[in-house]
C-alpha cells in the first residue's frame, strides 16, 4: 500500500518539519510527495518531492483548482500510488503513518451533513445542485457537497478522470467542494462520509478557520477520530511535543 501526499500549496509548506517526524516511521517505498504551487519554485517542501515546474494559475474556489488535484493524482498514479490524499500547505497529520496509511485504504470525504444548514446553505445549495443535477444525470436529492481536501484511492480516480469532463462542468465558483462527491456519486463508488479534516467547529460550514493548535484541540479532534486539520496557523509549545509523540507511536 503506497500513499500519495499531494500538496496544494501557495508558495511552500508550513510545519515542515513536522511532516518530516511524522514520515520517520514510515518506509520510503510507502508513500510519495507531489507539489503543486503558486510558483514553480516552492519552498520549503519535503525532501524527495515531485513538483509540478509548470504550475497552474490557480482561484480560490475555481474549478482551475480541480484541475490542479487532477494533475496531483495523475502523478501519483505514475508512481503506482494505491490511494491518494489531498493536503493543503498548512494541514498536519492528527494521527501516526500506520493510522493514516489504513485510512487511505478506502475513498473518504468530510461531507457536509444534510440536516442542521441554515436558509443560505440551503439556498445556495439548491442552486449549485440544480445545476450539476443534469452534467451528472443524478436526481437532486442524491447530490452532496465536500470539504474540499479528501481522501481517494487510485481505482476511483481513474474511474472518474476516464470519464469526466472538467471542462464542462457547470460550477465556476466553488468547483472543488461539488466536483469529486458527486462524480463518486454518479459511478457508484464505495466511498465513506469520514472525519478526513478538521477545519471548522460548526460541522456544517466546510470553510476553514485559522487555529490556534493547542493541547486541547489535538486531543479532541484526534479523539474525535480526524486524520489531518486545517488551517493551523500557530502551534502551542505543548502541542508540538504531543504532536511529536503521536508520531512515533
Amino acid at each position: 500500500m503506497k500513499v500519495g501526499f499531494c500538496f496544494l500549496l501557495k508558495e511552500g509548506l508550513s510545519h515542515s518539519l513536522l511532516w518530516q517526524q511524522f514520515l520517520l516511521s514510515a518506509s520510503p517505498d510507502s508513500y510519495g510527495l507531489y507539489v503543486h504551487a503558486k510558483t514553480p519554485n516552492p519552498s520549503p517542501v519535503l525532501p524527495g518531492s515531485r513538483i509540478d515546474r509548470s504550475p497552474l494559475p490557480t482561484v480560490w474556489g475555481d474549478r482551475s483548482l480541480v484541475e490542479a488535484t487532477q494533475r496531483l493524482f495523475l502523478m501519483a498514479v505514475e508512481d503506482d500510488c494505491d490511494a491518494m490524499v489531498l493536503v493543503s500547505g498548512n494541514m498536519l497529520p492528527l494521527q501516526p503513518f500506520g493510522w493514516i496509511k489504513d485510512f487511505c485504504r478506502v475513498t473518504r470525504c468530510s461531507v457536509q451533513p444534510l440536516f442542521g444548514l441554515n436558509e443560505r446553505q440551503i439556498s445556495a445549495n439548491a442552486k449549485r445542485f440544480e445545476l450539476i443535477s443534469p452534467y451528472l444525470q443524478l436526481p437532486i436529492e442524491m447530490l452532496r457537497k465536500q470539504n474540499m481536501f479528501f481522501v481517494m484511492t487510485r481505482e476511483d480516480f481513474c474511474r472518474i478522470n476516464q470519464h469526466a469532463n472538467l471542462a464542462g462542468f457547470p460550477l465556476q465558483s466553488l468547483s472543488d467542494e461539488y466536483y469529486w462527491v458527486n462524480h463518486l456519486i454518479r459511478i457508484e463508488a464505495q466511498w465513506l462520509p469520514s472525519k478526513v479534516i478538521f477545519c471548522n467547529p460548526d460541522p456544517t460550514r466546510t470553510q476553514a478557520l485559522a487555529m490556534d493548535l493547542t493541547p486541547e484541540l489535538l486531543a479532541s479532534s484526534r479523539a474525535d477520530g480526524y486524520g489531518f486539520i486545517r488551517k493551523v496557523i500557530s502551534i502551542d509549545d505543548q502541542a508540538v511535543v504531543d504532536l511529536r509523540s503521536v508520531y512515533a507511536s
